[in-house]
């Protein structure tokens, strides 16, 4: 009924640079606390071909930055724009010390023009305080394919091209992603609703241990969290999921049933197609996954599936409305009086609000609102095959 797979290939996702919305001014006593940065090599926009990577002769791309990391160093992108066709990490980091790729401290950087790609044995690679628009790309943006991967308080987009935003580990070969976090990050606008419930924006293929907690996912074509097809032991918390085409699904395929798996203390709201948190399975109905303590509200089709198969669904909160400050702009902060206050136990888009990432976006967005398509409620289209293609 739903096995809403859309890959678009293998090294198949795609990455990179901004074009950012969303989000709402906020006291600075509310933001996320992202670690603090200590750049150990730079790259600049304007930098040389042939620099150092120093703060005085940067790299010029952040390809060569990337490639010129070591375990435990972090490589700063000064301010601007970035593109480049695949920004690859060939190698990662070691557990305890990874390679990261940050904005410079107070400056915001985009990646465009095509997919980031972590391969399988690129272990420990973190990605933060960066802006991704895959816009550009035909693949998937962001592929994580290796073992503790990071993505925090980025703003993710492809700006509704037609291909889902992320996605983690592959069943055709490419590898497992394990213990990936997703953290403090604003997801938005991913996949494009021509395309019906194939483009999502975070699409767990093959993963054990995934922690998605405290973004907030919203504008996607299809399905903001897609379980789909062997997801296990992946723990979604206190994040915003709201104005997607679909909430969360667990699902399976024929040769896979994702598994003990828990959403808890979400909100989950106004889903513009389907429900804001359902299942399907193609064979073994998968176990011990549980949906509970939610803010559910408003799914075009219902809050949830009255007959949650594979899955137990407890303590949630089906509230006439979460009560944002303005869900029309793309404010996600709770008003006083919120009913999902005390379920969600934070107000996770305040927290987001004042980070540098979600600054910039925000202005960006105040630019790019007048040119803007509106987005239109959605037909529900169901699709049957799982549409792949080679590695390029």
């Amino acid at each position: 009924m739903y096995p809403c797979f859309r890959w678009c290939g293998l090294k198949v996702l795609s990455l990179v640079s901004v074009v950012c919305f969303v989000l709402v001014c906020v006291t600075s006593s509310q933001a996320a606390t992202l670690p603090a940065v200590s750049c150990s090599l730079y790259a600049s926009p304007s930098g040389s071909g042939v620099g150092d990577g120093s703060q005085g002769e940067p790299f010029g791309s952040a390809q060569r930055l990337v490639s010129a990391l070591a375990p435990g160093q972090t490589g700063c992108l000064m301010g601007g724009v970035y593109s480049q066709p695949e920004l690859s990490f060939a190698r990662g980091g070691q557990a305890g010390a990874p390679i990261t790729l940050a904005s410079f401290p107070g400056q915001t950087a985009t990646l465009t023009g095509g997919f980031v790609y972590v391969p399988s044995g690129s272990n420990d690679v973190t990605i933060e305080n960066v802006h991704i628009d895959t816009a550009a790309s035909t693949q998937v943006g962001v592929q994580l394919m290796a073992t503790d991967g990071s993505l925090i308080g980025d703003d993710i987009t492809n700006d509704q091209a037609h291909t889902s935003c992320i996605i983690l580990g592959s069943n055709l070969g490419w590898g497992q992603a394990l213990g990936t976090v997703i953290e403090d990050d604003v997801i938005h606008q991913c996949g494009n609703v021509a395309d019906g419930n194939q483009d999502h924006a975070i699409y767990f293929d093959n993963t054990i241990d995934a922690q998605v907690s405290d973004n907030v996912i919203w504008g996607t074509a299809a399905f903001a969290i897609h379980l789909y097809q062997d997801a296990q032991g992946t723990r979604i918390t206190h994040n915003v999921i709201v104005d997607n085409g679909y909430g969360v699904i667990f699902a399976g395929s024929a040769e896979h049933a994702s598994d003990n798996n828990i959403v808890a203390h979400n909100i989950i709201a106004d889903s513009t197609v389907g429900y804001d948190v359902q299942s399907w399975w193609g064979g073994t109905i998968g176990t011990g996954n549980i949906a509970q303590d939610n803010c559910l509200a408003d799914g075009r089709m219902g809050d949830q599936t009255t007959v949650s198969t594979g899955f137990s669904s407890s303590n949630n909160l089906d509230a006439a409305s979460p009560m944002f400050v303005d869900a029309a702009a793309h404010d996600y902060q709770l008003q006083s009086g919120s009913p999902c206050q005390s379920i969600i136990g934070s107000d996770t888009a305040a927290g987001i609000a004042a980070t540098p990432v979600a600054t910039a976006a925000r202005a960006h967005n105040l630019r790019a609102h007048s040119t803007r398509k509106p987005r239109h409620h959605r037909r529900h289209h169901r699709r049957h095959h799982h549409r792949q293609t080679a590695k390029v």
